[in-house]
């Protein structure tokens, strides 16, 4: 009987150790998920500037840190089985040479949503959601619902 009670004990501290261990792995923000985007990124300082919600399953972040220190990034950070996945990382280091006042760099006509550059003395419209990037004075990145 006493052997029995010591199978048990050390079978249920090993089933307890295992589900410690997978829930450390679990993903459950959308900003731990853009830690993912890179193997070996878990230490790697990432700086966030915003996020805009689509929906309940599509965040998009504005964000710099997943690469170096220098580039900026908008993350397309989905749900997928309960957990948040960065599936779409595009690099946003401002607008081409000569290009208008507001450039749109993303459509996504299948999540309904535009990503681009405004320069930053342009009026804003009221359907632009505005993220401002430290160190960036003369442009800014903005996403807009297009559904």
């Amino acid at each position: 009987m006493k052997s029995k009670l010591i199978i048990i004990v050390i079978s249920f501290s090993f089933l307890l150790i295992g589900c410690t261990e997978s829930n450390q792995n679990l993903v459950n923000n959308p900003e731990d998920a853009l830690k993912t985007i890179e193997v070996g990124n878990d230490e790697r300082e990432i700086n966030v500037y915003g996020s805009h919600k689509v929906n309940e399953e599509l965040v998009l972040i504005v964000f710099r840190g997943a690469m170096n220190d220098k580039d900026i990034w908008v993350a397309e950070v989905r749900k997928e089985d309960g957990q948040w996945v960065a599936k779409e990382i595009v690099q946003m280091n401002g607008p081409f040479e000569d290009s208008e006042d507001i450039q749109t760099v993303i459509i996504s006509d299948e999540f309904g949503y535009e990503v681009g550059y405004i320069k930053s003395e342009v009026p804003v419209a009221g359907d632009l959601n505005i993220f401002e990037v430290e160190g960036i004075s003369d442009w800014k990145i903005w996403i807009k619902q297009s559904k």
